[in-house]
């Protein structure tokens, strides 16, 4: 099992492709790098070479006490960048992976040729933050399978619901087989609450692209947007669906990173 030591937690990784240049996918909240499935072959068909891997706190990396924060994290994916010798990359963060990519791209900008901020926020506002901190909630006092089931409805679109029923069930039965512990969920929610970039994106100098679905309720189209208004260097695209956008409806989402990618690669400049 590929694993890299950062700041005391092992981080385990996995690489698809042999690509020219390299993306680095951030995962959200509770998701390891299986989260990524509907990504890596069209990113290596891309010819990119795709580098996944288990934030602290879940999948097959360490489980340190928590809360954590993005910049913790941030830290972690440098470690992990300049243990496999990345060089210049690209870096694509959703929701959680969002907010680390935002940290990544403000202590590190010499790492990045580009980097995707997807239905994530530079500061979550009231309703945000009351949102995820039920999520953590529910999770230490219900256990993660309720917590996994509750969560649905706020990540899948009404259209998603209605139009792929037995995909849906399917996903399902998956979250709710997460073995992450509670706690450490709980500590992940802590990224989210307590991130806060609002005063540093106007030094933020990496080309970056801003994501949101139509259908995110919980970090909803404006708030990305306030994100996207402070980026020096942004660039804005919606996509159709939900939360998990990525994962119910990947093609839009994924020809809109490739495209923004594409634009950065080396060989355009």
């Amino acid at each position: 099992m590929p694993v890299v030591h950062a700041h005391e937690v092992d981080i385990h990784y996995r690489i698809n492709g042999d690509g020219e240049e390299t993306v680095m996918l951030v995962n959200g909240v509770g998701d390891d790098l299986e989260g990524w499935a509907m990504q890596i072959d069209p990113l290596v068909a891309a010819g990119l070479r795709v580098v996944t891997f288990d934030n602290r706190g879940v999948g097959r990396s360490s489980f340190p006490p928590g809360p954590y924060s993005s910049s913790e994290m941030a830290a972690d994916t440098k470690v992990l960048a300049d243990a496999l010798r990345l060089g210049e990359f690209h870096l694509v963060g959703v929701s959680m992976g969002g907010l680390i990519a935002q940290e990544y791209a403000l202590a590190y900008p010499d790492d990045l040729r580009s980097v995707v901020l997807a239905n994530t926020y530079a500061k979550p506002d009231a309703y945000t933050r009351a949102a995820f901190d039920a999520w953590g909630q529910i999770a230490e006092a219900a256990g993660m399978p309720l917590m996994m089931r509750q969560q649905a409805p706020w990540v899948f679109s009404p259209a998603f619901y209605d139009a792929h029923p037995e995909r849906l069930t399917t996903i399902l039965g998956e979250m709710e087989r997460s073995p992450q512990p509670a706690a450490s969920f709980s500590a992940q929610i802590a990224a989210l609450l307590t991130h806060d970039c609002t005063d540093r994106l106007a030094s933020l100098r990496t080309p970056a692209l801003v994501i949101a679905a139509d259908d995110d309720i919980i970090i909803r189209l404006s708030l990305s947007h306030h994100l996207y208004e402070e980026l020096p260097r942004g660039s804005w695209a919606i996509v159709p669906g939900g939360h998990a956008a990525f994962v119910e409806n990947p093609d839009p989402w994924n020809r809109a990173v490739i495209a923004f990618i594409d634009q950065h690669r080396a060989a355009v400049h």
